[in-house]
């Protein structure tokens, strides 16, 4: 059905003064409910991934593999491309109903997940988990659509603080499911989580009165894809083959031609998914990077600090952690970056937004060199955290005021999904490269764990902080910015 079940006042008789959506009247107690499922409905995004990597090494050791880069990297990569071709048929078919479409995609993914009995169905699983990632730019678009524009703020603030949750709840409830099940739980509760709020959204959410003529850029959806996919595979095969074996460089070579049409192609079209023009701009396409620099650097530690934590002492480093206790580490992180993202504000507010995203950068690659180089105690990989994530919390909460301020009004829609869609693939590319940083010392079983030789980790954790630190060049190269200090 188009419209909840919760009761409504007659709507207007036409659109709203802005030409944007009939929002129906209802009670202050029934929007809020609105925004509560729509939360519940984005945290299906940061569960994809904050419940799944501190469980890293038991699908590792359960599939006998030390490669598991592409369990990441399958989702980040689908993810992209969902999140930029599912809101332009949300605009077209309706929010809600593309919303729950991607959702039911994911729970199919999920089931996939929980009973995959080889690795690559684990993956393909994740890929379908992808489709995921696009509820969250619906979510933000039924916002706009439905409810009043004085809850428009509250509700977007709402999601925002709902998706910082899911980096402290996350490892908690993978830790308690992983001591009482196995990883498999994890997926098993996703699933149970999808189908219940999917049924809720769709019993009680209203659809969107919108519809835009809008074209989709199908083509230019597969280059991209395509191109991202032979890369990566590229770079993923010289885990075996080496940087110089045919594999590698094929893969690579055939994706950067890929790319580069793409990139042609994109000049050209109607409707292009992204608008090349507006990256070639210096004060849009250097916080482009560093954006991509700071998802590289999150999905990295994410990745690599439950690994590390995990790793039995036997091999000379780790601390044998739990996942219960591999929770506590990236909670710390959860919560410095909650916190860093209102001070960031203030900063940016103050100084600019440049000045909020070379705060966070800077802290971000201190985190990240302090752990590279000094691990041996359960308190400095907890100090590690903290800093990583005030620099997480400060750079991710300034980048979309520095592309607000550095485009006009009648692109910072289009930008803003620019800058999501070039984040993704700074976590794609991290998941790949960071593996092969970490296998290239080798990787060896003790028991039935799969163990990293320290050395790995080491790179790894310095391949993070070179990214924070392009950031930092990043933000200070950025040049001036429009009304910097009116925010």
């Amino acid at each position: 059905m188009d419209h909840a079940s919760l009761p409504q006042r007659p709507a207007p008789a036409g659109p709203d003064t802005d030409g944007e959506s009939v929002r129906h009247e209802r009670s202050t107690g029934q929007n809020y409910a609105i925004i509560a499922l729509l939360v519940l409905l984005v945290e299906i995004t940061g569960l994809a991934y904050t419940m799944v990597t501190p469980v890293l090494s038991n699908i590792a050791a359960a599939y006998r593999s030390p490669d598991i880069s592409w369990i990441i990297t399958a989702v980040t990569l689908v993810g992209a491309i969902a999140f930029a071709v599912c809101g332009k048929l949300g605009d077209i078919y309706g929010k809600k109903k593309v919303a729950l479409g991607c959702t039911a995609v994911f729970a199919v993914g999920t089931a996939l997940c929980a009973t995959a009995p080889v690795l690559p169905l684990m993956i393909a699983g994740r890929a379908l988990q992808g489709f995921g990632l696009a509820v969250l730019s619906l979510a933000y678009g039924l916002v706009r659509d439905v409810l009043p524009r004085r809850l428009i703020p509250i509700a977007l603030g709402f999601i925002g603080t709902g998706m910082g949750a899911s980096t402290i709840i996350g490892p908690l409830i993978s830790g308690i499911l992983l001591g009482t099940f196995s990883f498999r739980g994890v997926f098993w509760f996703q699933l149970c989580y999808a189908v219940v709020v999917g049924l809720l959204v769709w019993r009680l959410i209203p659809e969107s009165g919108l519809r835009a003529k809008v074209g989709v850029d199908w083509l230019g959806a597969a280059l991209l894809g395509l191109g991202a996919l032979a890369f990566l595979a590229g770079v993923g095969m010289a885990k075996k083959a080496g940087w110089v074996s045919v594999p590698t460089l094929g893969g690579i070579i055939a994706g950067v031609l890929l790319i580069a049409g793409w990139v042609a192609y994109e000049r050209r079209a109607s409707a292009p998914l992204v608008h090349i023009g507006l990256l070639t701009r210096r004060r849009v396409g250097l916080p482009m990077i560093a954006n991509a620099c700071v998802q590289f650097a999150l999905v990295g530690n994410s990745m690599l600090v439950p690994m590390f934590a995990m790793s039995s002492p036997e091999g000379g480093f780790g601390f044998g952690s739990s996942a219960f206790e591999v929770a506590g580490f990236l909670a710390a992180a959860g919560v410095s970056a909650m916190i860093a993202g209102p001070v960031s504000g203030l900063v940016s507010r103050r100084f600019g937004p440049r000045a909020g995203l070379a705060f966070g950068a800077s802290a971000l690659t201190a985190g990240a060199t302090l752990i590279a180089f000094v691990h041996d105690t359960a308190g400095i990989l907890l100090l590690s955290q903290l800093i990583f994530g005030i620099g997480i919390g400060a750079a991710t909460a300034s980048l979309p005021n520095i592309i607000m301020h550095a485009v006009p009004a009648d692109v910072q829609g289009v930008s803003g999904g620019m800058l999501n869609l070039v984040g993704s693939f700074g976590s794609s590319i991290g998941s790949q490269v960071l593996v092969v940083l970490l296998l290239l010392p080798g990787a060896t079983y003790l028991g039935a764990e799969v163990h990293y030789a320290e050395s790995g980790f080491v790179l790894a954790f310095l391949a993070t902080a070179v990214c924070g630190a392009v950031a930092l060049i990043s933000s200070l190269s950025t040049g001036p910015l429009r009304g910097q200090h009116t925010l």
